[in-house]
């Protein structure tokens, strides 16, 4: 066998394994190595902020408190009065028409599926990616089983190619449950994590985020 003869087998052996790699993965995951992929750290979204009422024909700045009409003329005026002869007296909001200090409004998390972002970071480490995609792209990382889970996924992944549409999973680790978001589905007729796939995922969360999976996610 000459030289130039040894030299190609010995490249093909070294290619060969790379190429199965990547052509074993379930479609769509088979061609996702040069994707964008980010994850993120869920929670459920926070419920609408209640707005403040006031009861009717109750005293200001004692909310529930009913006085009868013919007394909330009176009153007002007396606190009109005192507020006239020592301004500053009257705390804000206690006078009709007058404004009090507005409570500090929290500004809404940011939302990604209807779901809120505690956290997200993109995956900048090769062998972290290719671990997301051997998972999510093996049919045996998932089994058969209920999947009636009652709390908000924990984890999100999002990947993006230029030019396709995203593919984006949810992970749930109380149950052991992953599932894409729609439109995209797995395709493998089953949802639930074996206990390597939810151990995998779970040291992946720790190694982005700097902490274990906490309880309810």
């Amino acid at each position: 066998m000459n030289s130039s003869l040894r030299t190609f087998l010995g490249l093909a052996l070294l290619v060969a394994p790379l190429s199965a790699g990547c052509a074993s993965r379930t479609a769509p995951f088979d061609q996702m190595d040069q994707a964008q992929i980010t994850v993120l750290r869920l929670t459920a979204p926070p419920p609408p902020a209640a707005a403040p009422t006031a009861a009717p024909g109750a005293l200001p700045g004692i909310p529930g408190l009913p006085i009868p009409p013919e007394m909330q003329a009176a009153g007002q005026q007396l606190l009109q009065g005192l507020n006239q002869a020592a301004p500053g007296l009257i705390p804000p909001g206690l006078l009709p028409g007058q404004t009090g200090q507005p409570a500090p409004v929290q500004p809404p998390p940011p939302m990604w599926n209807g779901l809120a972002i505690v956290a997200q970071t993109p995956v900048t480490n090769e062998d972290m990616k290719n671990d997301l995609l051997d998972l999510f792209g093996d049919e045996d990382s998932f089994q058969a089983g209920a999947n009636n889970c009652q709390t908000a996924p924990g984890m999100g992944v999002s990947m993006v190619r230029p030019g396709q549409p995203n593919v984006d999973l949810v992970v749930w680790f109380t149950c052991s449950k992953a599932a894409g978001v729609a439109p995209f589905s797995l395709p493998y007729g089953k949802d639930m994590l074996t206990g390597e796939s939810h151990q995998k995922l779970s040291t992946i969360y720790q190694a982005l985020f700097g902490m274990p999976v906490p309880p309810g996610s």
